[in-house]
């Protein structure tokens, strides 16, 4: 079924389908919340079994609810997911600004509601159960920042950076006007002023303080408003996220205005063209500050580190997650100090040390990093290796199917398995990077189809965004777009109608759901061709039949000339997307000929002794 079709079943339909997947036995122990269901993975001892995964990235918005990600679920046989932040979202209803560690009250299901799972917290752990009794390995999204003034925040001033602004607020005070480092003593002032609270508040535990700052059946969003109107009035605003190099010092430009709303606009000195500053989330405030507003090196704010990584760590224990996507974690952070030369074997990194405190627990539990392996201040790799990245999204989906991609491919499966720890995903398409201008990567039929078989039956990790099964071919509206549904949007999102598409792609599904335990267990030799723009693979599959695998790259050469190490005397074609003149595969002695196989197709061959 579409995944459209699949949605739209009934709560009965759907759970109907899934009494066909899972034993009743098993569904029975997933139904009971009160005991995680054990995950697929919970024997392993390491982070190995990610090597090879294949997950599938849902934005909960285009499921709609809980249920819906279960729904969905039922429609692939890729072995792990990876769900879109899931906390209660800020700034224009973005999953990635988050206001509070509450769970989203808008992927509340309500069938699950009638069967008595009536809060989000029981519905996530119903289909976290659920997935795990599928097979399903799960993961979700960690952020390391939050919504500008999210309820975080304001229960924490200490946690984050502030600017000072002077009274007219069209420039900022720095020191020895003001201490970077202590400045967030003045929010606390004036939160315990207007609220009228005990000047002891910021010493209280956490839940005193929320039971304090926001009391039972307050409104909390009005809260937050009046307490942003009062820190801002004082000229305190909280430093924004930056991103590519030079991420600092950041300093304030000034307050922009638009009818009743105003908000500051935050600069980098110096900063290159492709440096970012997303003005509607804050950082924690990870390491102290100099007087130059450069992080200091090895400065790092236990306290802040402890809280972050304790809430992560009780969210995986909480709903028995099995892996992290680490979001922006390309930042280097701990490599914005002023100093030169940077260190490229830092030891005190944030994603490592988390990572390390779940792993104390669950050794199997993993990190996928958002990370493209640029160097911003030091190596990518060096970065990564020093985070403790497991696996790395990548860039795959931002590069054109030409000798590049090729060449990318043959490092993945080289250099990296050889020299490193952690393993490149082939991204065949991100929700988040799902926009208008990276539909250019995905013109064609034939590109699209070759992405993915190439990202499906190569023993790599992947990654596939939701609704890649039948994305339309060249879209025009915003709700074609899933990145637009990262934010509230009052259209429903508008699932493509591309069956050549989804046809192809449910056919190698099924391919490799008869070949997976050899793709995942098997070594991989990628063979060379007498094609450069092509790639050839083989598996073995006894010891008289190997699994080759071939894609055409080339606009100009429709052959495929491979050396094989053995003689073979019969080439069974067990799939091709094709669609122009019949392919032809002759063998002859230790060489295979594939013929009439043009651009964007790919053959799947049986080779037998």
């Amino acid at each position: 079924m579409t995944p459209e079709d699949c949605l739209n079943l009934s709560f009965e339909q759907s759970f109907a389908m899934l009494k066909k997947i899972i034993p009743q036995e098993e569904l029975n122990k997933a139904l009971d919340i009160a005991n995680p269901y054990p995950t697929p993975i919970s024997g392993k001892t390491d982070t190995s079994w990610c090597k090879t995964v294949k997950i599938i990235g849902i934005n909960p918005r285009l499921t709609k609810t809980f249920w819906g990600i279960v729904k969905y679920a039922m429609t692939f046989p890729e072995n792990a997911i990876h769900i879109m932040p899931l906390w209660t979202s800020g700034d224009k209803g973005s999953l990635y600004v988050q206001t509070s560690w509450r769970l989203n009250e808008e992927f509340l299901d309500s069938d699950l509601v009638k069967k008595g799972y009536d809060t989000p917290e029981k519905q996530l752990k119903l289909i976290v159960n659920i997935l795990h009794a599928a097979g399903k390995i799960v993961g979700f999204d960690a952020m390391p920042h939050v919504d500008n003034f999210s309820e975080i925040t304001l229960l924490n001033p200490n946690f984050f950076e502030w600017a000072k602004l002077n009274k007219q607020k069209n420039a900022q005070l720095f020191p020895p006007q003001i201490d970077y480092n202590t400045v967030y003593k003045d929010v606390e002032n004036i939160i315990i002023q207007t609220i009228n609270a005990p000047q002891n508040l910021f010493s209280l535990p956490e839940k005193d303080r929320e039971a304090i700052v926001f009391p039972p059946d307050s409104d909390r969003t009005e809260i937050r408003i009046k307490l942003m109107k009062k820190i801002r009035a004082a000229g305190l605003e909280p430093l924004p996220v930056t991103e590519h190099a030079p991420m600092r010092p950041v300093v304030f430009k000034r307050i922009k205005r638009s009818g009743s709303s105003s908000w500051a606009e935050f600069d980098v000195k110096d900063r290159s063209k492709s440096a970012k500053i997303i003005g509607c989330i804050t950082p924690y405030k990870w390491y102290k500050i100099d007087e130059n507003g450069y992080p200091v090196k090895n400065g790092v704010e236990q306290e802040v580190w402890d809280y972050f990584s304790d809430k992560i760590a009780e969210f995986q224990r909480e709903y028995n997650f099995d892996f992290l996507r680490a979001d922006m974690s390309h930042n280097q952070i701990s490599h914005s100090y002023q100093s030169l030369p940077k260190d490229e074997n830092q030891k005190q990194e944030l994603w490592a040390y988390l990572k390390d405190k779940i792993s104390v627990q669950k050794p199997y539990f993993a990190v996928l990093a958002e990370a493209f392996y640029n160097t911003y201040y030091i190596n990518g790799i060096s970065d990564m290796i020093n985070k403790k990245a497991d696996i790395v999204l990548g860039n795959m989906n931002f590069k054109y199917l030409n000798r590049e991609f090729i060449d990318t491919i043959d490092d993945f499966l080289n250099p990296f398995r050889q020299n490193f720890p952690f393993y490149p995903c082939v991204c065949v398409f991100s929700n988040d990077g799902d926009l208008k201008e990276h539909s250019k990567y995905f013109q064609s039929q034939e590109a699209n189809e070759i992405r993915y078989f190439i990202a499906l039956f190569l023993n790599l990790p992947s990654y596939t965004g939701i609704g890649y099964e039948t994305k339309a071919l060249k879209p025009q509206k915003n709700n074609e777009f899933s990145n637009e549904y990262v934010k509230h949007q009052k259209k429903a999102y508008r699932w493509g109608n591309n069956t050549a598409l989804f046809e192809q792609i449910t056919q190698m599904r099924e391919l490799y759901s008869k070949y997976k335990s050899i793709i995942d267990k098997t070594e991989l030799n990628l063979a060379r061709t007498g094609n450069e723009n092509s790639l050839v693979w083989f598996y073995k599959l006894n010891d008289k039949k190997i699994l080759m695998f071939a894609a055409n790259l080339n606009p100009e050469k429709q052959e495929i000339k491979t050396e094989l190490d053995e003689s073979f005397k019969t080439a069974e074609m067990v799939y091709t997307n094709s669609r122009y003149d019949e392919i032809c595969v002759n063998l002859d002695k230790n060489q295979c000929f594939i013929q009439n196989i043009y651009i964007g197709e790919c053959v799947i061959l049986e080779l037998t002794m």
